[in-house]
C-alpha cells in the first residue's frame, strides 16, 4: 500500500503548478497599480506638506505681528504710567516738592508703629502759611509734617 501524505489531495501538485503563472501575473498587476497609487500618494503628500508649511509661515507672521502690537501697547502704557509730574510749592521764598511732603507723611506714619503696606489712601493738605502739611491716611489716621 502506498502511503499518502495527509492534508494534500491527489493532483494538488499539478494544480499548484498551473496557478503559479496566474498568481505571478496578478502580483505584477497589483504591483503596477500600487506603483501608480504610490506615485499619486507621494504627490498628494507633497501637496499636503507644502500646504502645511504655508499655513505655518502664515501663523508665524501673525504671531510676529501680534508680538509687535503687544510690545507697542506695552511701551505706550509704560510711557503713560511713568509720567509722574513733580509739583513744587513756593511760598515766601521757600520751596518744597510735594512728593517730599508725601514721603515725610509716610515715614512719620511708619515711625508711629504702623506698616507701610497698610496705607490704602493718603490725602495731603498743604498749608504754606503755617509751613506745614497735614495728612490723613486710610480716613483714620491724621498727622502733621513740616513743609519746608
Amino acid at each position: 500500500m502506498e502511503k499518502k501524505k495527509p492534508g494534500r489531495p491527489a493532483g494538488a501538485k499539478t494544480a499548484a503548478k498551473e496557478t503559479v503563472p496566474e498568481t505571478k501575473a496578478a502580483a505584477v498587476e497589483v504591483n503596477e497599480t500600487a506603483g501608480v497609487k504610490a506615485a499619486e500618494t507621494k504627490e498628494t503628500e507633497a501637496a499636503v506638506k507644502a500646504e502645511a508649511v504655508e499655513k505655518k509661515d502664515q501663523a508665524e507672521k501673525e504671531v510676529a505681528k501680534m508680538k509687535k502690537t503687544t510690545r507697542t501697547a506695552k511701551k505706550t502704557k509704560a510711557a503713560q504710567e511713568e509720567l509722574k509730574p513733580e509739583i513744587i510749592l513756593q511760598f515766601q521764598g521757600n520751596e518744597s516738592a510735594v512728593g517730599e511732603a508725601v514721603e515725610k507723611a509716610k515715614a512719620q506714619f511708619v515711625s508711629e508703629g504702623h506698616r507701610m503696606s497698610s496705607i490704602k489712601t493718603l490725602q495731603l493738605y498743604l498749608k504754606p502759611e503755617e509751613f506745614a502739611a497735614y495728612y490723613v491716611i486710610n480716613q483714620k489716621f491724621a498727622g502733621k509734617v513740616d513743609l519746608f
